[in-house]
């Protein structure tokens, strides 16, 4: 009998985990899950004029690790891998945007830029027929100094597209710190025959009546930043990096880079070439998710200290997995005078922070849902009636509301509610009953308060979708116009996209 009641008082506790095991993967503040999350204190960049740089002060995160961590080589091979993968991600992605002068520069070794692999990079942009496309087929690592990715390469000339295709097989070595690409081997082009698949959009995006300013967004964690009209205009590769935000006067952009020299970047939109107008405001490893103050003097950003691996428990044959758990905290670092401070929270997992317009709270998602904390008192507190999954908080431009983005049941789902917490509304409603069910994420308002963007994949691929304040009039925001893009969303409390005037 006791253990019968034993058996029954422990499903009891696991059922309602494994309930959450199932649907889209939960959101975690990792922006490459799980790599290399030991980190140092982050190091300001910036020092007041005539001083001499001191050491950042800075409470250790309540419960949490101290602020310097080891590396175990476990979590270096994991980091190698994401690295190097991204190389590759980031060579074929330029090709397939007719970018190989770039793909040259930014992704070769000295001695592949010197040999044949360069003079075949230095040849695709003039090639005919031209590179319609290039897609990443798989990686792996081949050694334990280096890694192979095998991509698909599709050709067309006179408008048929796919006359040809062929695979390029890349081998990646280090060098300078980095993952880069010694060897490219070309396999032979293969005809495919024309099908009745109609062409995706020519690239002329429907434009959005009304709507005013630019966006910047982000392809994928780390990978290309794009800035664009809100009407569907300027289309324009910026850089690259993670969680874009515009600052508030619309000069500059903040993003953070996971690849050497870490840290957080401001760049100068307003500059003719904006690789060569950025400054490295923060030094530090594993830093994402820059939101800025109202003058614009301050920014906020989170640190990840160390994270879990997903774990699956299987009891008497019932099976179900544990997300991933990340320990970080939210630090706040000021332009002018360099000074650091880490936020003394209660939360051990903390992400995607947002600064109140009035200049004087930080909302965040914690441990449990949405919290804050009080900027001139610390004082700190949780909306009530909220949920364990709320995350992804963004103000509007008065201050008065918060959007953010919360799970239902199988899916994600974009809500509003008063910045007190009150009148909480669903604004997205999608079918539970597709397979896989959509989702909406990701939320940004409009200058003026009047629209809010998002991300959601409800079509299939994901697009930048739009709709008014109170829910209504939701539209794909630029139509077809980035599907060559191929955004993703990789559920790590990303902030995609940043609105400005």
């Amino acid at each position: 009998m006791r253990r019968l009641l034993f058996l029954s008082i422990t499903l009891g506790l696991l059922l309602p985990l494994a309930a959450c095991a199932g649907g889209p993967p939960l959101p975690t503040p990792t922006a490459i899950p799980l790599a290399a999350t030991a980190t140092s204190a982050p190091q300001p960049t910036r020092t007041p004029a005539g001083a001499t740089p001191a050491a950042p002060t800075a409470a250790a995160p309540t419960g949490g690790p101290a602020p310097t961590m080891t590396v175990t080589p476990r979590n270096l091979t994991q980091l190698d891998d994401q690295l190097a993968e991204r190389t590759a991600e980031g060579f074929v992605d330029r090709l397939a945007a007719g970018e190989s002068a770039s793909a040259f520069d930014l992704f070769l070794t000295d001695s592949a830029s010197e040999g044949e692999a360069g003079l075949l990079i230095s040849e695709f942009g003039g090639a005919d027929p031209r590179l319609a496309s290039a897609t990443l087929l798989d990686f792996r690592r081949a050694t334990a100094s280096s890694y192979e990715a095998r991509a698909l390469l599709s050709w067309e000339a006179a408008g048929v597209e796919g006359q040809a295709q062929q695979t390029m097989t890349l081998t990646l070595v280090p060098q300078r710190g980095l993952w880069l690409i010694d060897d490219i081997v070309l396999g032979d082009r293969q005809a495919v025959a024309p099908t009745a698949t109609p062409k995706r959009s020519s690239g002329t995006a429907p434009r959005s009546p009304g709507l005013d300013g630019r966006l910047v967004f982000q392809v994928s964690s780390g990978g290309n930043i794009y800035v664009i009209n809100a009407d569907g205009s300027g289309l324009q590769r910026l850089t690259d990096g993670l969680d874009p935000a515009w600052s508030p006067d619309g000069t500059q952009i903040a993003v953070t880079r996971w690849r050497h020299p870490w840290g957080v970047y401001l760049i100068d939109v307003g500059g003719v070439d904006a690789a060569n107008s950025e400054e490295r405001a923060v030094d530090g490893t594993q830093l994402k998710e820059v939101a800025w103050s109202p003058d614009g003097s301050q920014i906020a950003f989170t640190v990840n200290y160390s994270s879990s691996e997903p774990r699956t428990i299987c009891f008497f044959g019932f099976c179900f997995t544990i997300p991933p758990y990340s320990v970080g905290q939210i630090w706040t670092a000021n332009l002018e005078t360099g000074a650091l401070l880490s936020l003394p929270l209660d939360d051990r997992a903390v992400h995607a922070p947002a600064w109140s317009p009035a200049g004087n709270r930080i909302v965040y998602a914690g441990d449990r849902g949405l919290a804050w904390i009080d900027l001139d008192t610390m004082e700190k507190g949780r909306f009530e009636g909220g949920s364990v999954w709320d995350t992804s908080p963004a103000y509007s431009p008065d201050g008065q509301q918060i959007a953010f983005m919360g799970r239902v049941h199988n899916r994600w789902e974009i809500f509003r509610m008063n910045a007190d917490g009150s009148a909480r509304r669903q604004l997205t409603l999608s079918d539970p009953k597709l397979d896989p069910p959509p989702s909406n994420v990701a939320p940004a308002w409009s200058p003026d308060g009047r629209y809010i963007a998002f991300l959601s994949n409800r079509d299939g691929p994901w697009r930048i979708y739009v709709m008014e304040a109170s829910g209504s009039g939701q539209r794909p925001m630029f139509g077809k116009k980035l599907d060559d893009l191929v955004l993703r969303y990789e559920w790590a409390t990303e902030r995609v996209l940043s609105w400005s005037r």
